[in-house]
């Protein structure tokens, strides 16, 4: 199912509302100290206070997985201390998730009560798809792996794909896929760019077919951009990247604080623009503004095309418009026969074919090929263009530089 999933009788994704899971740790080991509940009785409180403000599903985590902090804990000791709680919570008549890469935590929690494996190490360990398909279990799985570039759009796709790979025998409608916010430090670009633009670029992630669930609450990358050391005072910021998650298309998001992430995903639903669907006698699905070339030809790759194909069509397929002020007439007609020649267009005033010198904004609409050719005839423009090479130079320049954006 494109797009949609079922995380233990919780529907989510196109056509669904957008989901809030409760975060409860039980590890003192944790970034953010206030989530951590003492005991199973207070993680019943906890969740039964997270259920009555909109959680539509409780996540129990045993050891903290943030990567900067040393937080390792035995096996046992991480099933003595979620096993507990799930027993006590189970009954609140909304799914438990166990927040573990462990297959023996995970076994444990299941046979306690929980249905739903949340594994940010995206199935490192082979017997825990085992286990989510024997059990017909729902599955959260992180998009983890070690980067080889600083692309990170391109790099979470990338563990995507291994990631469903390797749950092979899981059945597709239970698996929802999250980007992981938070967990790649170890590399060239800062986490707290790369976090921000997995986030602004969340939308190119649906291609691949799955749900995406979204964890922010309280991270590091929103003190470091806030300035704020503290977890305890990092809820605005939290609230502001969980709406622009939900914005460009998380259909789950986990949290420490329900109440005001509720209040903020629905706001945030209300304005975004979904995907466009048709169901007939087919399916078609209209994919998001904001996709990059690069999106595209994973999307084409990701249907069979052959690479070659695939980067020929996906360098049609990204439509930027720019907006030029203050050409010269001559540039402006120049540049509107170039860009109809190549199969895209220009808009310019209608007193342009008319007056000599005078200086005019145009808007040029046409796909990264189309307008990389379009900078090539400026080049060549100005070899030839005697009084007009400097400006030829100039929005070849400009066109170049916004392309590279």
């Amino acid at each position: 199912m494109f797009l949609k999933a079922d995380l233990s009788g919780v529907k989510v994704g196109l056509g669904e509302s957008v989901k809030v899971i409760g975060a409860i740790n039980l590890s003192p080991e944790s970034f953010y100290k206030d989530s951590v509940a003492k005991s199973p009785e207070e993680a019943l409180r906890i969740a039964e206070k997270m259920v009555e403000q909109g959680a539509s599903i409780i996540d129990i985590g045993g050891m903290s997985t943030a990567p900067y902090l040393n937080t390792y804990v035995s096996e046992e000791e991480e099933i003595r201390r979620v096993v507990p709680a799930i027993k006590r919570i189970k009954d609140l008549g909304v799914p438990i998730s166990i927040d573990t890469k462990r297959y023996e935590v995970a076994l444990r929690a299941v046979e306690a009560g929980a249905s739903i494996v949340n594994d940010v190490s995206g199935l490192s360990d082979d017997r825990m798809a085992d286990l989510v398909s024997s059990m017909d279990l729902s599955l959260i799985m992180g998009a983890f792996g070690r980067p080889e570039s600083s692309n990170p759009l391109k790099e979470i796709r990338r563990f995507i794909s291994e990631g469903l790979r390797r749950a092979y025998g899981i059945k597709e409608d239970r698996i929802v896929v999250d980007p992981l916010i938070g967990f790649f430090r170890q590399q060239d670009k800062p986490w707290y760019i790369w976090d921000s633009e997995v986030l602004r670029g969340l939308s190119s992630l649906l291609i691949m077919g799955r749900p995406i669930c979204v964890s922010v609450s309280r991270k590091s990358f929103i003190g470091k951009i806030a300035g704020e050391e503290d977890p305890r005072r990092r809820l605005p910021g939290s609230i502001a990247a969980t709406a622009i998650a939900v914005y460009n298309g998380a259909s789950v998001v986990r949290t420490h604080d329900v109440w005001e992430t509720v209040q903020a995903v629905k706001i945030a639903e209300f304005m975004r623009k979904n995907i466009e669907v048709y169901k007939k006698d087919i399916e078609a699905y209209l994919m998001p503004v904001g996709m990059k070339e690069e999106d595209f030809e994973d999307l084409y790759l990701r249907i069979g095309a052959h690479p070659y194909g695939a980067r020929e069509v996906a360098s049609k397929s990204e439509t930027r418009v720019l907006y030029i002020r203050g050409v010269s007439n001559p540039v402006a007609i120049v540049i509107k026969q170039e860009m109809l020649a190549s199969g895209g267009d220009a808009a310019v005033p209608a007193s342009t074919i008319v007056f000599g010198q005078e200086r005019v904004d145009l808007v040029i609409a046409g796909n990264m090929k189309q307008l990389r050719r379009l900078a090539e005839k400026m080049e060549l423009n100005a070899k030839e263009g005697k009084n007009l090479s400097k400006e030829f130079l100039s929005v070849k320049e400009a066109i170049s530089s916004l392309m590279s954006r």
